[in-house]
């Protein structure tokens, strides 16, 4: 091979790494600094986060309410760098002791999520600063109300869930009691799939979705999953209420992908999910649960997702942003072909 040669390979060899070294970091870049939480009930002031992604090691830190915005700190947990850069759900917070010795029954919290800034996986409040600074998703408003007993629901994904089987998968559910857990599509006021459920630690909770409203769908809806008490009929019907920490329902909220839908959105690279460790009970057999049949039921509305951020878009609605998509790859795939053309002249030179 000769100089030139040599040189004109070399070169396309570098724009080729340098076009595809976004496709290797898209998956912490696609959704950025986010924070998604929702309103609970606890009975030992651990605070479940739904999900974290962060673009550097951090902390998610639960702020007092002070007029509207986070106030002081109250609790936080380190949320370090995963092995392959994936994002972390269902992450434990404790509120401090003396703060929760003395919760007065419902209360607004903030979760913010901090940068680790010095590195010492140590968190300071005047060191660390918050990554809401830049990204308005990096924190979220919601209520935790002190009580005998648990209720959470967790299932935020800041993907569409597919659903080709109609039913719909709930990450975990928390009762005390037995209860239920309602699907409602945004915006309405009926149900459109149920299921009941005993008292315990509930993961991957299905629930069968209404075929003809699922049917009828053409693109990616949104609906919120709620917690109801059960009136001791252990059926889900309108004289079981949601159960609610303040004024606010305890749900979560998720994007559902119809199978005859279609996406015209943008292609976006999703992390990989990992789920932290919970110090939680051992989850409760699931024998006795009743699947709803995915009829319409009618119910209380709900509050909008992730609870107001002063103007900021809420963190638990579904991200959009970018990562490198079809242009990249495109372009990626353009410099490699040209590095075999090149490589093949050079060889007959």
């Amino acid at each position: 091979m000769s100089g030139t040669a040599s040189r004109r390979v070399a070169v396309v060899l570098a724009l080729a790494l340098a076009l595809t070294t976004p496709l290797a970091v898209a998956t912490v870049q696609a959704h950025g600094d986010h924070v998604a939480a929702d309103s609970q009930v606890t009975d030992d002031g651990a605070v479940v986060v739904e999900a974290v992604s962060a673009l550097r090691p951090g902390f998610v830190v639960l702020h007092a309410d002070d007029g509207g915005r986070p106030g002081a700190p109250i609790g936080h947990e380190y949320v370090g760098r995963t092995p392959d850069l994936t994002y972390r759900t269902s992450v434990p917070v404790r509120i401090d002791d003396a703060t929760w010795a003395e919760w007065p029954g419902n209360r607004t919290v903030w979760a913010v999520l901090h940068n680790d800034v010095d590195g010492d996986e140590t968190f300071d409040p005047g060191t660390d600063a918050s990554a809401a600074r830049l990204s308005p998703a990096a924190r979220t408003k919601i209520t935790v109300r002190k009580s005998d007993g648990v209720t959470r629901v967790l299932g935020m994904r800041f993907e569409a869930q597919p659903v080709p089987d109609g039913a719909l998968t709930v990450r975990r559910v928390d009762f005390s009691a037995p209860g239920h857990v309602a699907v409602y599509p945004v915006g309405r006021n009926a149900s459109i799939g149920s299921r009941s459920l005993p008292a315990g630690v509930h993961r991957n909770v299905t629930v069968a979705l209404n075929e003809s409203f699922v049917a009828e769908r053409d693109r990616d809806f949104r609906v919120r999953v709620v917690a109801h008490r059960d009136d001791g009929d252990g059926a889900f019907g309108p004289a079981d209420p949601p159960i609610t920490a303040g004024d606010r329902p305890v749900q979560t909220y998720l994007t559902v992908a119809p199978g005859n839908g279609t996406d015209d959105g943008p292609l976006i690279n999703t992390p990989t999910v990992t789920t932290a460790p919970e110090a939680s009970p051992t989850a409760s057999p699931t024998d006795g649960s009743t699947a709803g049949s995915g009829t319409v039921t009618s119910a209380p509305a709900g509050t909008s997702p992730g609870g107001a951020t002063g103007g900021e878009p809420a963190a638990t609605e579904t991200t959009s942003g970018s990562g490198a998509g079809f242009g990249v790859a495109l372009a990626a795939l353009v410099v490699v072909l040209a590095t075999l053309v090149a490589v093949g002249r050079s060889r007959r030179e």
